[in-house]
């Protein structure tokens, strides 16, 4: 038997509103990521590890856009740092 699972407006609204400010927030960082590559490079970034470390310093999220999303993904920020460097270095790497 299954049972009804009440969905009100406000909550879909409220989950629709942290996705979108999640996005911003993903968005934002990757062009911190982007704009702050050629210094990293230029300091001598080359691992992942290195590269993420430096871009959560380097691209610090203000704590209320944080707030407004709630519980970030396990990973999302790192994950985003450590992809988008990396698409970044393999486009710079000679083909």
């Amino acid at each position: 038997m299954l049972a009804a699972v009440p969905w009100s407006a406000s909550a879909v609204s409220a989950q629709t509103a942290q996705d979108e400010q999640l996005r911003h927030v993903i968005s934002n960082l990757k062009a911190c990521v982007r704009t702050h590559a050629p210094a990293a490079q230029a300091i001598g970034i080359q691992t992942i590890g290195d590269a993420v470390n430096y871009f959560v310093e380097v691209c610090n999220i203000p704590m209320p856009d944080l707030a407004r999303i709630g519980a970030l993904p396990p990973g999302i920020i790192r994950g985003t740092i450590a992809r988008e460097w990396t698409a970044l270095a393999d486009m710079a790497r000679p083909h």
